[in-house]
């Protein structure tokens, strides 16, 4: 099972009830817009870590969901469950409250379920944006809820957040859980889309062994894009968990369309993706935008068919039969394997890990020029490159890797207006899998034009080329002309 890692960080949880600005805080404590901040309750629903800096020194930051959810919902009660396991495993909790409304009957509810869940708390009077709020930041009702003199702040100008960093140092240095020095984790990113309710969050639980999001047949109940971090097998992991996302015609809502551009900012920084599909539905043209999003941003890919196990009339070649529909529907992703599993059954779900590292090592593989040469004329010999234009053959001058993660080419042709069709880069590409695998990452084959005079400038000596720029041998004499013209 992976285990959470937390790089010896103290854990710091924001806690309170909805729309008392705990999103707005973390956002500007971890200086990030990673949490979509909006007027509607319960916007943030799952537990959102990321690194907080201050003086040179490191904690980790917790955002939570509103504790006061309707406990008759699925959705509800996932917000404070997720909300109730910050509380436990934080080292210190700052518990929230809106000073231009006051304390409300649900601030003094949670203020007991957090005194008696963990002992280490610091009290943070919010939205003290002018000081017309100070009489209520210290009212009688802040008294009684007991957890001491509160410190003020406004998250939405910047306005006394270092103050409240500094109470946080203090305390935590207190308790003997001080900030450390950290260095910028570093790891495999992996990010999970697909379409809304194909199994996104119910896989990442599954992946980390632990009910880390919320999942509900509800769709949308994921609204923004949850980092974990773990370890499994001494490997660092990141594993991002992404809202669903469907064509942007059928897109309502504010909060749905910021969680889209998020989701769109966590693939480009990935490393790897795991397109989810509905094993139990055909690929739906949604699936199809999707796939063609991740091959362009380069990123290594796999392709999971999850709810496997709602396929009915399944046998032997049941996955061979569903793996060949897949393949039709993209076939500019036949790099890409898939793996077929059941998150709810944890059916193959301790395999996709594996697949990452292999995919990581392939976006990581580097090729010699010498067996890229050996390889370039092998292709030519078989197939000549066509032009993309004109009935001329390009000449292929040479071919080296330039850069990995992914694997990248630089085919050199001769000549300014040589131009390689698309196809024939296509051809050298699946010769290049053939030979060097690759599977599972993207190939990106770039074209750079070598005009015949730099032929010429890289040869100082001054020795003289031939047309098809070999060096001619110097001691090779032209035989006199005889009388009728002919050579003796």
């Amino acid at each position: 099972m992976p285990g959470q890692r937390k790089d010896n960080l103290p854990i710091v949880a924001l806690v309170g009830r909805a729309n008392v600005g705990k999103s707005t805080l973390w956002n500007r404590l971890t200086e990030t817009s990673k949490a979509i901040v909006s007027k509607e309750a319960h916007t943030t629903r799952d537990r959102n870590y990321a690194h907080v800096i201050w003086r040179g020194m490191a904690i980790q930051c917790v955002d939570t969901g509103g504790m006061d959810a309707e406990m008759e919902t699925a959705v509800g009660q996932g917000i404070r469950k997720q909300a109730e396991l910050a509380v436990k495993e934080a080292d210190l909790v700052v518990f929230m409250i809106d000073a231009r409304s006051g304390i409300m009957p649900q601030d003094t509810q949670l203020a007991k379920f957090v005194k008696k869940n963990n002992k280490h708390v610091l009290l943070v009077a919010n939205k003290m944006d002018t000081p017309q709020f100070i009489a209520e930041a210290f009212s009688a009702e802040v008294v009684a809820l007991g957890l001491g003199e509160p410190m003020t702040c406004s998250a939405s100008t910047g306005k006394g957040v270092g103050d409240v960093l500094d109470a946080v140092y203090t305390k935590l240095e207190k308790r003997g859980k001080p900030p450390v020095p950290v260095e910028e984790p570093s790891g495999l990113r992996i990010v999970v889309m697909g379409r809304p309710n194909v199994g996104k969050s119910s896989l990442v639980n599954a992946i980390l062994g632990e009910e880390r999001v919320i999942t509900s047949p509800i769709a949308h109940t994921t609204r923004e894009p949850i980092d974990t971090d773990f370890v499994w097998k001494d490997e660092r992991f990141t594993i991002i968990d992404t809202a669903g996302m469907r064509k942007r015609s059928r897109v309502d809502t504010d909060i749905e369309e910021e969680g889209i551009e998020k989701n769109q900012h966590s693939l480009h920084r990935a490393d790897i993706a795991f397109l989810v599909f509905d094993a139990s539905e055909e690929p739906s043209q949604q699936d199809k935008h999707l796939a063609g999003l991740m091959k362009d941003e380069t990123k290594g890919l796999l392709l999971i068919a999850n709810k496997w196990d709602l396929v009915e009339g399944k046998k032997t070649g049941s996955t061979d039969e569903y793996e060949l529909r897949i393949r039709r529907a993209f076939p500019f992703l036949n790099w890409a394997d898939i793996v077929f599993v059941s998150a709810k059954d944890h059916l193959r779900t301790d395999k996709i890990l594996d697949y990452a590292l292999r995919i990581r090592d392939e976006r990581r593989r580097e090729i010699s020029t010498n067996a890229l040469q050996r390889l370039l004329k092998t292709v030519v010999a078989r197939k000549k490159p066509l032009a993309d234009g004109g009935t001329f053959s390009p000449y292929i001058h040479d071919v080296s890797q330039v850069k990995t993660e992914p694997p990248t080419f630089l085919i050199t042709v001769r000549g300014q207006k040589a131009a390689v069709h698309q196809n024939w880069i296509r051809y050298f590409e699946n010769r290049l899998r053939e030979k060097f695998g690759f599977r599972g990452t993207p190939i990106v084959t770039r074209v750079e034009l070598l005009p015949i005079r730099s032929i010429e400038d890289r040869n100082p000596n001054g020795t003289k080329l031939g047309k098809d720029g070999k060096k001619l041998n110097p001691w090779r004499r032209k035989r006199p002309i005889g009388r009728k013209g002919n050579r003796y």
